[in-house]
């Protein structure tokens, strides 16, 4: 019963099923299949057929795309309660990203055809797929919007506070981003080269806004990089 409840709790997360019912919780939850990944495990390509949407419930994963020049972009980090895959809930297109466990990764998925016949059976619960997805791509657009509007620091800000907020653990001196980030993967998240990522983070550092120990950040002044975006035109 405990385990079953876990299940339940775990798709609740996901926000096409968070006002479900616990009765039609349940029903859904028989039909998760757990699938666990090793660190470097590619889970699917660009391109790959889709079907499955994947609730993580333990490691981490990233989310990355190629541009057309053949570079490699990260999209995002993904970790425990997250989830990806879900457009493949409603249709049949091929996978728009890569996923790849980047450490040792347990997920729950959902097949398509579950999802289909569930939300055949719910009206109500078609309405809400489609409000989440309307949310979604207003996301979307914020992030597009960041990269025409927002200078590199900024930009390199924002990412910064949203893996924070994501995957921060709070401490004495401050929030840390439970990841091992190189200067590249943020360059990939913020659509530019190392070179400039390094003299930004220079830029953080003596400003006293963050703090980088290996490969770990540490976020000293959220208020000091919440204004650096305000000035440069984003919202908070």
């Amino acid at each position: 019963m405990q385990q079953n409840r876990h299940i339940d709790d775990a798709l609740r997360q996901v926000p096409f099923f968070a006002q479900l019912s616990q009765d039609e919780l349940s029903e859904l939850s028989a039909r998760l299949v757990a699938r666990r990944f090793s660190t470097g495990q590619i889970i699917f390509h660009y391109g790959d057929p889709g079907g499955l949407l994947y609730i993580i419930q333990k490691g981490k994963i990233k989310i990355t795309t190629a541009t057309p020049e053949g570079q490699e972009a990260l999209l995002a980090i993904l970790g425990k309660d997250d989830f990806f895959g879900e457009f493949a809930l409603l249709d049949e297109a091929p996978r728009s990203a890569s996923a790849e466990a980047i450490e040792p990764t347990e997920t729950l998925t959902l097949h398509r055809e579950d999802f289909m016949r569930f939300l055949r059976n719910n009206p109500d619960f078609a309405l809400h797929v489609l409000r989440t997805l309307t949310q979604r791509v207003r996301n979307l657009n914020n992030q597009i919007t960041d990269i025409f509007f927002l200078d590199l620091p900024a930009r390199l800000a924002r990412v910064l506070l949203n893996l924070a907020d994501q995957h921060g653990i709070r401490t004495a001196e401050g929030i840390r981003i439970d990841l091992s980030l190189t200067q590249t993967d943020l360059a990939e998240m913020t659509g530019a080269t190392r070179v400039s990522i390094n003299k930004a983070l220079g830029r953080f550092r003596r400003e006293k806004w963050i703090s980088i120990k290996g490969r770990r950040f540490t976020i000293l002044d959220q208020a000091a990089m919440q204004n650096l975006i305000q000035i440069s035109g984003g919202t908070v």
